[in-house]
C-alpha cells in the first residue's frame, strides 16, 4: 500500500511538473516565429506605422484635416484609417447623397470625404477605409426594434447591419469605384462580434460571412484593385452573454466554417495592451479571483487578452489553411487616463500608463511585432488625436489615447513614435521580398537592408557581390535550385547591414533567429511523458495486485 502510494505521489508530482513546463512553453516560445515560411506574405512587405484619425470626418474646418494628416506623415505614419459611417453618406435613402441634415446648407454628402481622399493622396498617405454604420432607412425594422431601443440606453453608439445586405454592398460598390485609384484598402464593417455592433442580436457569424462576401463580390468588381480587409474583431473571452457570447476566436473560426475566407484579403485585428508590456507573452492565466472565489468554477483555466492575443486569432487562420494572409492591426495603443476620472470608467482598459510609458510601449510592441511575428504588416495606433466638433465627455478615458492633444499639441508618446520611424525601416523575422522599405537603393545594381536576426540568405537573380556589416566584399552566385543563398548565421541577435551589387535585383531575403537551447524544449516533455507513462503503468500493475490480494 505504502509503495502504491508513493507512484500515485510521483504521478501527481510528474504531472505536474509537466504542466509547468507547458506554462512556462506558451509564455517563451508560443506565437515566436524562428523558422520563416517558404515564400513572401503578401501585404507584410509594407510600411510599418499606421495611425486613426478618430473622429476626422466630423471636422468642421478642413484646415484641421490637413493639419492632422500632416501630423500623421510628420510622425512618420505611411497609412491613415479612418471611418466612413454608411449613415453620414447615404443617409436619407437609397442612392440619395446629398446631405440635407442642415437645411440652410445642403451639400454632397461626399464632399467631405473627398477632401480627406484629396489630402491624404497630396501628401502620400495611403486611407484604410472602415465602413459600418447602416443608416436608419436600411434598418427600419430593426432600429425600431424595443431590444434594440433598449440598447441605445446602455450604448448610445449601437448600431446593426441593413436588413437588406445588398444595400450595403452598393454603397461599398460605389466608394470603391468613386475613388478608384485614390483608395485601396477597404474594411468591411467592424466588430460584428458585439450585439451592439450587430442590432443587439446575438451576434452571428455565418450572417455576416453572407454580407463579407456580398460587399467584396461588389467592392471587387466595381474596382479590382481593392484590397478588402476582414473587419477587426473586438477580443473577448465569450462570459458575456448579452454582449459577446462567443469569443472573437470561436466567432473566427465559424467564418472560416462559414467559407468567408476567399472574400477578404487582409486579415485584421485589434491587439490593445490593456496596461501590460508589450512583451507580455502568457496565453493562459488562472481566473480564480479570491473575492469571487466560485464565479469561473466554470472556466478557471483560460486564455489571455493583451499584446499576444493576436497569435491566439493567426492560429485560427493556420488551423483554416489561411497562413498565406497577412494580419494587419487596426488598432493598438495604451490609455494614460489621469488621476481625476473617476473609476471604474479610468481603468476601462487595464491600469493606465504615463505619457512617456505609453511611449515607450507602442514603440516596443512595433519591436515585436517585426522580430517575432512575420505575418503582421500595418499597425494602426489608436489614436492620434481626438478629432470633430464635439469636445469629449470630462469624465471619459477614450481622449487619453491620443499621441496628439486636442490643440494639435504633440504628447511624448508622438515623439517617441517619431523617433522610431525616423530610425528607418528595419527588417524581422520572415522572408520579405526585394519591395520590402527596409530595402534602400544606393544607386544603380546597389542595394542596402537593415534587418534585425541571427541569419540572412538573399534569393539571386544574377551573380552578385555582397558585403555584411561593413566586411569585406565577396562573390556569391544564384543556387543552381532556384533556393536562397545564406549569406551569414550564428549572428548576434542584433540590427545588421546587407549591402549588395548585381546586375538584377534580388527576388527576397530571409531573415532567421535562432531557438534558445531548442533541445529543451523537444526533449524535456518527452521524457515527461514517457516516465508519466512508465509509473502509470506500473501503478495500474500494482493496482491489479492489490485488488487480487483483497
Amino acid at each position: 500500500m505504502v509503495r502504491l502510494l508513493l507512484r500515485v505521489a510521483v504521478i501527481g508530482a510528474l504531472t505536474a511538473a509537466l504542466a509547468v513546463f507547458t506554462w512556462f512553453d506558451n509564455e517563451i516560445n508560443r506565437g515566436v516565429t524562428y523558422t520563416p515560411p517558404a515564400t513572401p506574405i503578401p501585404w507584410t512587405d509594407v510600411p510599418q506605422i499606421g495611425v486613426n484619425a478618430y473622429n476626422l470626418q466630423f471636422e468642421p474646418d478642413a484646415a484641421n484635416v490637413t493639419r492632422t494628416l500632416e501630423l500623421a506623415r510628420s510622425m512618420g505614419a505611411h497609412f491613415v484609417r479612418i471611418q466612413m459611417p454608411w449613415d453620414d453618406v447615404e443617409i436619407h435613402g437609397k442612392g440619395d447623397f446629398v446631405d440635407r441634415r442642415n437645411p440652410d446648407r445642403m451639400r454632397s454628402s461626399w464632399e467631405k470625404y473627398d477632401i480627406i481622399v484629396a489630402e491624404a493622396q497630396r501628401l502620400g498617405l495611403e486611407l484604410i477605409v472602415r465602413i459600418d454604420r447602416a443608416p436608419q432607412w436600411a434598418r427600419p425594422n430593426d432600429d425600431t426594434a424595443p431590444r434594440f431601443q433598449a440598447g441605445l440606453l446602455e450604448n448610445a453608439n449601437s448600431t446593426g447591419p441593413p436588413e437588406n445586405y445588398a444595400d450595403y454592398a452598393d454603397f461599398v460598390a460605389a466608394v470603391a469605384a468613386r475613388y478608384r485609384g485614390q483608395v485601396r484598402f477597404i474594411q468591411i464593417w467592424n466588430e460584428p462580434n458585439l450585439a451592439y455592433e450587430w442590432s443587439w442580436r446575438i451576434p452571428e457569424p455565418e450572417r455576416f460571412v453572407e454580407l463579407l462576401r456580398l460587399a467584396a463580390t461588389a467592392a471587387r468588381t466595381a474596382n479590382p484593385e481593392i484590397v478588402i480587409l476582414f473587419p477587426s474583431l473586438s477580443p473577448t473571452d465569450g462570459k458575456e452573454p448579452r454582449i459577446a457570447p462567443m469569443s472573437e476566436l470561436e466567432y473566427l473560426d465559424r467564418v472560416y466554417r462559414a467559407g468567408g475566407a476567399p472574400y477578404f484579403d487582409i486579415m485584421s485585428a485589434q491587439a490593445y495592451g490593456l496596461g501590460q508590456p508589450p512583451d507580455e507573452n502568457r496565453y493562459i492565466r488562472l481566473r480564480w479571483r479570491p473575492d469571487a472565489p466560485f464565479r469561473d468554477l466554470d472556466r478557471p483555466i483560460d486564455t489571455r487578452i493583451d499584446v499576444s492575443r493576436v497569435v491566439l486569432l493567426r492560429e485560427v487562420m493556420e488551423r483554416h489553411g489561411d497562413s498565406g494572409k497577412a494580419v494587419w492591426i487596426s488598432e493598438f495603443g495604451y490609455n494614460s487616463a489621469p488621476d481625476h476620472i473617476p473609476e471604474p470608467a479610468r481603468s476601462t482598459w487595464g491600469p493606465p500608463v504615463s505619457e512617456e510609458m505609453k511611449g515607450a510601449y507602442l514603440v516596443g510592441q512595433l519591436e515585436r511585432a517585426r522580430r517575432e511575428w512575420p505575418w503582421i504588416g500595418v499597425m494602426n495606433v489608436w489614436f492620434l488625436r481626438w478629432g470633430g466638433y464635439r469636445e469629449p465627455d470630462p469624465t471619459d478615458p477614450t481622449p487619453y489615447f491620443a499621441l496628439v492633444d486636442r490643440n494639435f499639441q504633440p504628447l511624448p508618446a508622438y515623439d517617441a513614435l517619431r523617433a522610431y520611424a525616423a530610425d528607418g525601416a528595419i527588417a524581422g523575422t520572415g522572408v520579405h521580398s526585394w519591395r520590402h522599405p527596409a530595402v534602400e537603393t544606393m544607386e544603380e545594381g546597389k542595394w542596402r537592408v537593415r534587418f534585425t536576426g541571427q541569419s540572412f540568405a538573399v534569393r539571386l537573380n544574377m551573380p552578385a557581390e555582397v558585403r555584411l556589416d561593413g566586411g569585406v566584399a565577396r562573390p556569391i552566385m544564384p543556387s543552381d535550385d532556384g533556393s536562397s543563398v545564406i549569406i551569414a548565421s550564428g549572428l548576434p541577435d542584433d540590427v545588421h547591414t546587407f549591402e549588395i551589387r548585381s546586375a538584377a535585383a534580388p527576388e527576397y531575403f530571409v531573415v532567421g533567429r535562432e531557438q534558445p537551447l531548442p533541445w529543451v524544449w523537444t526533449l524535456t516533455p518527452a521524457l515527461l511523458t514517457v516516465a508519466l507513462a512508465s509509473v502509470g503503468a506500473l501503478t495500474m500493475i500494482e493496482i491489479g495486485r492489490w485488488v487480487a490480494r483483497r
